[in-house]
């Protein structure tokens, strides 16, 4: 199991990605249902922590995408801040700078 904790720039809280095979310990650790193991990643949230999960192997760019969506919607909640159809760029910052994190600790 490779971790990975990121403070969060200008929101709060740390991003946790973490890449593993072995999902029985991982649902052992954070308390998930086993089925949890049917998918090839998912978020999480607890306490200050985001946190990302991908198995083990190659992880296709649209996965990448839809989870930063979910990494970028829970910050965004977790801090009351609403999304502006006119002002997106503070959502566009935040996306890249999660698939950026995300992107370096898979590559690593």
């Amino acid at each position: 199991m490779r971790v990975s904790r990121i403070k969060i720039p200008i929101y709060f809280g740390k991003l946790v990605i973490i890449q593993t095979d072995d999902w029985k310990l991982l649902c052992k650790r954070f308390k998930l249902n086993p089925t949890i193991d049917q998918h090839e990643a998912f978020v999480l949230t607890q306490r200050d922590q985001i946190i990302v999960v991908f198995r083990e192997g190659e992880i296709c760019p649209s996965i990448i995408a839809h989870e930063a969506v979910h990494i970028v919607n829970e910050i965004f909640l977790s801090c009351s801040v609403q999304l502006d159809l006119n002002n997106d760029e503070p959502q566009a910052y935040l996306t890249g700078w999660v698939v950026k994190q995300i992107h370096k600790f898979l590559k690593s």
